[in-house]
């Protein structure tokens, strides 16, 4: 039998095994409080869950984190848990990736013996024993455990990420262990949380465009106004809010038989708030502020993929860090099928 430690009141994690888990997203199980072992007590607002999708950060080599360590339950509860796991002869999670019996969390957490449950030879973290499940600590705490990001849960590595046994420490003050949640992981866990809402160009032509005659194209301020997310961990107070703000638009055409306005095929935000510029009758004769003309009809491959990629600069906030703070940029791409005609005449 695999059982999950009882979780605090509106909580939302377990230490259980995650292969036990089948279908099971949370519930009662054998008079156990169950969840997914992804899940977190962070909680969302804002900008988020909507139908767009996430920012790519510009930077490859930076992600979010994988995974961090939470506050989680109290001495008590803790202990119930335990207790009752071992009335179930069940096994659960020291940490993500390491499955244990219930006699390892009461030889380490009720009877301060912790030799011989040595989980990672690698690890510089000391395996630490406690008296009575801190039951009778002088020090106000939690227990802490680690989480995985749901967001990234195919890049955690087992064996190398949060790999520290469950831990006691203060419920505010973060503990000085590598990777614990503070206001920056909240803020880049929010990263991934923006929704960003497609990005919808205006042409002019409309419809199907024309070979040598250039196409503007622009986004209106109300279409790429910044998006918000808080995110909030409500058991110790600590919180940050990640905001992006498009800065320009990127034109691909799809096709090498194309020319770009600007040369770069870059169009960035105006004072107003708008990127590029509709078209007015009588600018035939301009080259548009943003905008692409096709040398080449689409006869022999029926469309072009153009490709609008809105890059967003990243900024964050937060309750442990005074002023603003940088976050890499990111892009969302949107793409579109553009559908090129030939004309002996040109009106407009």
């Amino acid at each position: 039998m695999w059982l999950a430690l009882a979780t605090p009141a509106g909580a939302e994690l377990n230490i259980g095994d995650e292969d036990s888990r089948e279908e099971e997203e949370g519930g009662q199980s054998d008079g156990v409080l169950t969840a997914e072992a992804s899940a977190t007590n962070i909680t969302v607002s804002g900008d988020t869950g909507g139908d767009g999708g996430s920012l790519e950060p510009i930077e490859s080599s930076w992600t979010p984190p994988v995974c961090w360590y939470e506050p989680w339950m109290t001495a008590r509860q803790f202990a119930d848990a335990v207790e009752q796991m071992a009335r179930e002869n069940g096994r659960a999670h020291r940490a993500l990736n390491i499955n244990s019996p219930a006699n390892a969390f009461i030889d380490i957490y009720r009877d301060n013996e912790p030799e011989g449950w040595a989980y990672n030879s690698n690890s510089e973290f000391e395996l630490r024993g406690y008296e009575n499940y801190n039951l009778d600590a002088e020090e106000e705490g939690l227990w802490w455990r680690p989480v995985k990001n749901p967001n990234r849960e195919s890049e955690y590595q087992s064996g190398s990420d949060c790999v520290e046994p469950i831990f006691w420490g203060d419920p505010v003050e973060v503990p000085e262990v590598e990777d614990s949640i503070t206001d920056e992981v909240l803020a880049e866990y929010a990263y991934d949380e923006i929704d960003i809402p497609e990005t919808e160009i205006e042409l002019n032509p409309e419809g199907t465009q024309l070979v040598n005659l250039p196409t503007w194209i622009w986004l209106n301020a109300s279409d790429i106004e910044p998006r918000t997310v808080r995110a909030e961990l409500p058991i110790n107070g600590l919180w940050a809010e990640t905001t992006a703000e498009p800065v320009s638009l990127t034109i691909e055409p799809g096709t090498e038989d194309a020319e770009l306005f600007p040369s770069d095929g870059e169009c960035e935000i105006d004072e107003d708030g708008r990127i590029g510029e509709p078209y007015e009758r009588g600018r035939a004769d301009e080259d548009p502020p943003c905008g692409v003309m096709y040398t080449r009809a689409t006869h022999h491959v029926d469309s072009y993929e153009l490709t609008a990629s809105l890059t967003w600069e990243v900024h964050w906030t937060g309750s442990q860090t005074e002023g603003e703070q940088p976050l890499p940029s990111g892009t969302f791409e949107t793409t579109h099928t553009i559908v090129v005609d030939e004309s002996q005449t040109i009106v407009r």
